[in-house]
């Protein structure tokens, strides 16, 4: 049977309810009465069906990462469509639709984090905050959702969901080791545990989840030595990195209406030189009442970076940021001619940062911004879905901004729904940006970076139009955008090293008491991004299936009347996968991975003579897992099975990894 639009989301919201009621309540629904097309929570107010989510949503599940050799999530998320990696330095930075990671919102179980006040030049921490033994499922809505989340949220938003409480107890234990061919590349392994059951049942209930994960550090003879020209030692290759993580949720509820959760977590990762630790909270209510549903949140973190900003050169100078969070919403199912899901939501953040080295004056800099939005989606018939929405924001520094939206959803057929829509987006400066008593030190230590009050927010209007088909074993999707994104903030801004040139620049503030320049942060920048993503699945039989999705991206920096290409956006990107369960206890897979040529450097002033670039390249991997039993599955394979690599020859390149050998091993109760 084919649900309607309407009736899709009556269930949807029907599960959601059912979900917060107990623990297990909503996966024993599933097993004894029909399984629903798969559910999203990212892109609306409440819970809608995936094909009827009023934006581009790809779902990544615990299953689909199981049956993936990554160590963090940036690995997993680098085979979806629309998203390509950042490896400046050979870091793993998540970037969406051609946009850098600032420009991403992370959730972890609908809650933002944020460690960009820490380490301000960029950094891969917020991807991997969450081990992957403990993700039930990533959601990510690719495009503007500044209309539900405010700010950060201009490029798109990716949602770590972590695996629910249970009323009944289970649990599970995965080690798995990855060995380098290459041995002067660092091996990694991993082991990680969850667990969760009743305490009361279905009344309160615990999950605990916890993971340790190691990566040795390649050694210095990973890149090539330096030729007769060069001037540097070869160029480092893998830092080594050791995350810590334990967290836990307590879940009460006490009647059929009302559930509580209360989380908290500790977190410790380390990448080469960069110790962070991370504390976080959070106290949900969820209500599922007559008149709707609702949901309440109080949540925040604590981030300790252990090094600082670095304001001088290897002395340890730690900084700490908080990030607090007060938000509520209510889902509002209407009935009438035309049928209704209102919602209608209000948050409040606070942030802050503590840092006596580069921050002067009282060494602290805070920020705080208040919003309301709404958003209502109307079915017209039983085929047809408008969402409508707007929010305001009102930012301690920046005054207000509005965010509408509009988006349609089309069911042309039971197997082909046409969908689209314009977003307009914003990004509020950052807390460090719009600082003015923020130093930090750069150009090799001949200058100084400083906030600017003057700041404006940066904004942009995206456009998307997409279908997705699915009939049989076959199903398809693809969606055109589009992104212009104006008044953004240089980053790094114009500076320079010679105080003779420097007042020449418009950005120059002036001289240090010691004659280093001091420049300012300025909205000067421009880009576009359009182009395609696409994806398939087939299932050839019913043990075998094709999957593969590619992406086309035009990634350009228009600032200035300019038409070069961003760094770091390859113009063709795409994955292959097939996949054959053998037996009813043996799954095996090839997956196939291709990355296009792509700059790795555009200067400033879009001489392109000066440009660096990387060449494409293609990696496969094999794999295989078995089934001992329920209780004890077994996987291995080779990873970039054909051992093709790229080396880091200057700062801005980064390195492939060669031929790889993995193994992991899960007991489950």
């Amino acid at each position: 049977m084919i649900l309607t639009l309407r009736r899709r989301k009556a269930l949807g919201l029907l599960l959601a309810g059912a979900a917060a009621v107990a623990p297990g309540t909503a996966a024993r629904a599933q097993e004894e009465s029909f399984v629903l097309d798969q559910l999203v929570v990212t892109a609306t107010g409440g819970v809608s069906d995936l094909r009827d989510a009023p934006a581009s949503v790809s779902v990544v599940t615990a299953e689909d990462i199981a049956q993936t050799p990554a160590t963090n999530v940036a690995e997993v998320l680098s085979r979806v469509e629309g998203i390509t990696i950042n490896r400046v330095g050979n870091q793993e930075q998540v970037q969406m639709r051609g946009l850098p990671e600032r420009y991403t919102l992370f959730l972890i179980d609908g809650k933002r984090v944020d460690s960009a006040p820490n380490l301000f030049r960029g950094n891969a921490f917020d991807s991997g905050w969450v081990p992957l033994d403990a993700i039930e499922r990533i959601e990510v809505v690719r495009g503007p959702m500044s209309s539900l989340y405010g700010s950060d949220a201009i490029g798109g938003v990716i949602n770590i969901i972590t695996k629910p409480v249970s009323n009944e107890w289970h649990g599970s234990l995965t080690a798995d080791y990855t060995l380098q061919q290459d041995r002067d590349a660092g091996d990694t392994w991993s082991t990680g545990f969850f667990l969760t059951g009743p305490i009361v049942e279905d009344r309160l209930g615990f999950k605990l989840y916890g993971n340790v994960t190691h990566r040795d550090a390649s050694s210095d003879d990973y890149n090539p030595a330096p030729g007769e020209d060069w001037a540097v030692d070869p160029w480092p290759g893998f830092a080594e990195q050791d995350d810590r993580f334990i967290h836990g949720t307590l879940s009460w509820a006490p009647n059929v209406q009302n559930t509580v959760d209360l989380d908290l977590g500790y977190e410790r990762r380390v990448e080469g030189d960069f110790p962070m630790k991370r504390f976080d909270y959070g106290l949900t209510h969820y209500g599922d009442y007559d008149f709707g549903t609702t949901e309440l949140r109080l949540y925040g973190d604590q981030i300790d970076n252990e090094y600082g900003h670095g304001n001088v050169a290897g002395v340890d100078q730690p900084n700490t940021a908080y990030n607090r969070g007060a938000e509520g919403r209510v889902v509002l199912p209407i009935e009438g001619s035309l049928p209704q899901t209102l919602t209608l939501g209000a948050e409040y953040r606070y942030q802050q940062i503590d840092d006596d080295y580069v921050l002067t004056g009282d060494g602290t800099s805070s920020m705080w911004q208040a919003a309301v939005y709404f958003e209502d989606e109307v079915a017209f018939g039983n085929d047809f879905l408008l969402t409508l929405g707007t929010r305001v924001d009102n930012n301690e520094k920046f005054g207000d901004h509005w965010s509408p939206r509009v988006y349609g959803v089309y069911n042309v057929t039971e197997s082909l729904t046409i969908k689209g829509g314009w977003a307009q987006a914003f990004k509020a400066p950052t807390l460090l940006e719009s600082s003015p008593n923020w130093d930090q030190i750069s150009c090799g230590g001949g200058c100084f970076l400083r906030g600017s009050e003057d700041l404006d927010p940066e904004t942009g209007n995206n456009y998307e139009i997409g279908a997705v088909f699915e009939q049989g074993p076959l199903a398809l999707t693809g969606t055109i955008f589009r992104n212009d994104l104006d008044d953004m903030i240089q980053f790094p801004p114009a500076r320079t090293g010679d105080p003779a040139v420097a007042p020449t620049f418009d950005n120059f503030v002036g001289f240090t008491s010691d004659g280093i320049p001091i420049f300012g942060y300025e909205n000067i920048e421009s880009a576009r991004t359009q182009g395609l993503e696409a994806a398939a699945r087939y299932d050839v039989t019913d043990s075998v299936t094709l999957r593969a999705n590619y992406t086309y991206l035009d990634a350009t920096n228009t600032s200035g009347g300019l038409d070069v290409p961003l760094a770091y956006n390859p113009e063709h990107s795409g994955h292959l996968a097939v996949e054959w369960q053998a037996t009813t206890a043996l799954f095996t897979s090839v997956t196939v991975n291709y990355v296009g040529d792509q700059y790795t450097y555009v200067p400033q002033d879009g001489n392109m003579a000066n440009a660096v670039d990387a060449d494409a390249y293609t990696t496969a991997d094999l794999m295989a897992s078995y089934d001992f039993g329920e209780n004890l599955t077994l996987q291995g394979g080779i990873l970039n099975l054909f051992d093709e690599t790229i080396e880091r020859e200057v700062a801005d390149d980064f390195n492939v990894e060669g031929r790889r050998f993995y193994v992991s091993l899960t007991g489950r109760f």
